[in-house]
């Protein structure tokens, strides 16, 4: 298993120890494992919907239908 070494603010490895001797987990390891992979996660479930969102945008932009050059009961002539 890789190895990583990190720097923690006192308040975030004082949490830390705070949900092991609440015993949500059995250590610090499989503390920082578990919240790591939430965090990751949570990051990708993010930028998933960011992505579908820009995708969807561009999809309309791109829309070409007469409905979206707006039709002649609106006003517009060409």
């Amino acid at each position: 298993m890789p190895q990583l070494e990190i720097a923690l603010s006192d308040d975030v490895d004082m949490q830390i120890d705070q949900l092991v001797s609440q015993e949500e987990f059995v250590d610090r390891q499989e503390a920082l494992e578990e919240i790591l992979s939430l965090g990751i996660k949570e990051y990708q479930t993010t930028m998933d919907s960011k992505e579908r969102d820009e995708m969807e945008f561009a999809d309309e932009m791109m829309e070409t239908t007469e409905r979206s050059l707006g039709g002649d009961d609106d006003g517009y002539r060409f």
